[in-house]
């Protein structure tokens, strides 16, 4: 399962990939879900591919005012 979140506008990048590294530490492998974007608004949604949902917000936890949003992909099923 993939989490896509979203880092507030007012986050400064170097705090931005902090946070990543934050991450990272635990395991956790964040990319940009639009890289190269120039909107911001774009630009500040990562995802986390093959990850808990609880263990993406356990290593955000402290990040709440930096953080917009957690949110975990839906599971879809392919009809064949």
């Amino acid at each position: 399962m993939s989490v896509t979140f979203k880092f507030k506008e007012s986050v400064r990048e170097d705090r931005r990939r902090e946070i990543i590294d934050v991450l990272s530490r635990a395991g956790l492998a964040a990319r940009s879900l639009f890289p190269g974007q120039k909107r911001s608004n774009l630009a500040s949604i990562f995802t986390v591919s093959k990850a808990d949902p609880e263990a993406v917000n356990a290593a955000l936890a402290g990040y709440g005012r930096e953080i917009e949003y957690v949110e975990a992909a839906p599971k879809r099923r392919l009809k064949s």
